[in-house]
């Protein structure tokens, strides 16, 4: 971490003791001019991270230049550091950096400081923020909390890799398509070439599938509810792709790094390209939105911010939130979309210098990543990553052939209800 001085201290000193010394000869009686007043006392906050973000690097620079009295710690989450393991040790984090549909664990240890207070006495303005983002947030309350501010949003595109259509002579993809002509393209595209196995389409899993078309995990009634429309059809969707021959369902982007995916559908992986790019092994790649639903036109994967929490527990919050604050600023938030990440603020005029670091985008189709808007949150759960759980089983069983999507489901929806029950008896 750099470590920043003071130029000319010797000089300032000097100037405060002259000052003081004519304040002293200008008043009558030998009143003493007013006290300088006290730099702010140091501080160091725990930053707790799922992981190392290519993002982390900006986030500690940004505040340690605008704040020298604040030290950013980055906490890694690991074994022996998970969030229970921190709040039984006494020694949780101040800062949180998290995604928005990932808060279960949090709420549940009770550990999330609700930031409206901290909002309002700051003068914070919410409104210049995404309103897609902070609804989703205040999904998570269940009295209007607030417990995180976006950083940046997070979205997801169609890539390609321009080489495997050039050499099967295939059009490139295009902006607006729809999963069943993403689908058509993959059948053009699949297939064994001199010893090697080139797959159409890659799509991600049933999570990402069904999040275009925001369906809730748990209905109302606490019951599960994998048995929704929204499952049905996007588990039917992943079956008609990788029930083409040969195209069968990869590692994310790990084939698609390899140069055997002709499309891939994913999260904001610029970062990967940009590093692939500096070492000289870059693909040639491009990206076209994501393609959509029939029943959800116009709609990416779900709304996903990357954000900042305050710890409840932390002896810190108006600190914490003063770098919260600073994050959200123009100044940062131009950093921020510049190294290839969509603002958390309403700001058309950011998209324009979107990227503008990255040397691997340039040519590309940057307005891919604003063309759809991202799919509103589904009313989220502290229960879902258990039924989450009986859907990818219920997708395993689909695409391995042993049953077809509603048995799958209703199997699925069946055991989930069993873990439900049983979890809510501890």
């Amino acid at each position: 971490m750099k470590t920043y001085r003071r130029v000319g201290s010797v000089a300032a000193l000097l100037a405060v003791i002259l000052a003081g010394c004519a304040a002293k000869e200008s008043t009558s009686g030998g009143e003493v001019g007013k006290e300088q007043p006290k730099p702010p006392e140091p501080v160091t906050l725990t930053l707790y991270m799922q992981s190392a973000f290519p993002i982390q690097d900006l986030i500690v620079d940004a505040v340690q230049k605008k704040y020298p009295h604040i030290t950013l710690k980055p906490l890694l989450r690991q074994k022996g550091q998970l969030p229970a393991d921190l709040v039984a040790a006494g020694d949780f984090p101040d800062l949180i950096y998290n995604s928005t549909p990932w808060y279960a664990e949090y709420i549940n240890l009770n550990v999330l400081q609700d930031l409206n207070s901290l909002v309002s006495s700051n003068g914070f303005d919410l409104n210049k923020l995404d309103p897609l983002a902070i609804e989703a947030i205040k999904l998570w309350g269940t009295k209007g909390e607030l417990y995180a501010i976006p950083i940046y949003r997070n979205f997801a595109v169609m890539y390609y890799n321009k080489d495997l259509f050039d050499k099967f002579g295939v059009a490139y993809p295009q902006d607006g398509m729809t999963w069943s002509q993403a689908t058509e393209l993959a059948r053009k595209l699949t297939r064994t070439d001199g010893g090697v196995e080139y797959k159409g389409l890659d799509a991600s899993d049933i999570t990402s599938a069904v999040s275009q078309l925001t369906t809730p995990f748990v209905q109302s009634s606490g019951k599960a509810n994998l048995e929704a429309r929204g499952f049905e059809t996007a588990l039917n969707n992943l079956q008609t792709i990788y029930s083409i021959p040969g195209n069968k369902r990869g590692n994310n982007m790990q084939d698609f790094y390899k140069g055997t995916v002709a499309m891939s559908t994913f999260w904001n992986v610029l970062a990967n390209f940009e590093e692939q790019h500096l070492k000289g092994a870059a693909l040639n790649w491009d990206m076209v939105s994501m393609p959509t639903y029939d029943e959800a036109p116009g709609k990416s994967y779900q709304v996903d911010s990357h954000n900042m929490s305050i710890s409840s527990l932390s002896k810190h919050r108006e600190a914490a939130f003063q770098v919260i604050a600073y994050l959200t600023s123009t100044e940062i938030q131009q950093d921020i979309v510049r190294g290839g990440y969509v603002s958390a603020l309403v700001d058309p005029a950011m998209e324009k210098s979107f990227g503008a670091n990255l040397q691997s985008l340039k040519g590309k189709n940057v307005q891919a990543i604003f063309k759809l808007k991202s799919a509103p949150l589904y009313q989220v759960s502290v229960y879902d990553s258990l039924v989450r759980a009986e859907l990818t089983k219920a997708m395993n069983e689909v695409l391995g052939g042993s049953k077809d999507v509603n048995t799958a489901l209703r199997d699925a929806n069946d055991r989930a209800n069993k873990v439900l029950d049983a979890e809510r008896k501890k």
